[in-house]
């Protein structure tokens, strides 16, 4: 883990979270928590009658918002639009087996086979929800023995533009991988630029306002040093901050192609 002195925009830990939003809280825990056994954490009581359920991916929070209102719900193929479109999984190669065991116990479609060239063992599955998952299994490491890793693909018309945002605004490092030929690190998390073409529609929008992986968050300090830190850099803020309730302030940054970034900091 990096020094908090050199995490950017005043980040708490070396990592990003995942905000979905669900309507099935159940098939939630199944799948996160039976299946892919990530690690439960208290669920958080949230404004509107709404809660939050929360795994520990590694390092990396995924949040699933269960309650919200999605009636315009944008249902498609997300390998085909803009936005957040899938989740890596990184796992210790020795942990396959009974994954896949309780994929077959708990009734759910085996995970598919990847055809790669290169690198660790891959394969797609498809949460109760809808979205998709790249579960990529790594020999065991000694020095790492609870591998657990998420990065985040991102579909977007200028992966070039969009790096730039990653790099200059954001405080993210680009680095060389197998996988995919624009990835951008942030510590214990990554983001994969995809190249979409324009005319594709955009899945992207507030937990409100879609089902899906909905926003990318970065959990901070302060706020409105944040704030100061983004508009000096040429960022610029889509949602000024405001409090949530007596549980913490947060403030939106639009990333590429519209994805939200949500900065949150506890109360």
């Amino acid at each position: 883990m990096k020094p908090q002195t050199d995490l950017p925009l005043g980040l708490v830990e070396d990592h990003l979270n995942l905000v979905f939003s669900v309507s099935n809280g159940s098939a939630i825990e199944t799948f996160y928590g039976d299946v892919l056994g990530l690690r439960r954490i208290p669920n958080v009581e949230l404004p509107g009658g709404r809660h939050m359920i929360r795994y520990h991916g590694g390092a990396t929070e995924l949040k699933f918002i269960v309650g919200a209102s999605a009636d315009n719900a944008l249902i498609v193929d997300p390998f085909e639009a803009r936005g957040i479109r899938g989740l890596h999984s990184h796992r210790r190669a020795s942990r396959r087996q009974s994954i896949f065991s309780r994929f077959n116990m708990c009734g759910l479609e085996e995970p598919r086979a990847l055809s790669t060239s290169a690198g660790p063992a891959q394969y797609s599955a498809i949460d109760p929800a809808g979205n998709s998952l790249t579960l990529s299994f790594y020999n065991d490491d000694p020095i790492q023995p609870d591998l657990t890793r998420m990065h985040f693909d991102f579909g977007v018309v200028d992966p070039g533009r969009s790096g730039q945002f990653l790099q200059d605004i954001l405080g993210m490092t680009p680095v060389l991988s197998h996988d995919v030929p624009l990835q951008y690190q942030l510590g214990q998390s990554a983001i994969n630029l995809h190249a979409v073409p324009e005319d594709r529609p955009a899945l992207v929008g507030m937990p409100h306002e879609m089902q899906g992986m909905s926003l990318l968050q970065f959990v901070v300090h302060d706020v409105y040093k944040a704030r100061e830190m983004i508009l000096a850099k040429g960022g610029s803020i889509s949602i000024e901050p405001y409090n949530v309730g007596d549980l913490a302030v947060v403030m939106f940054v639009l990333g590429p192609d519209g994805i939200p970034i949500e900065f949150g900091a506890a109360m």
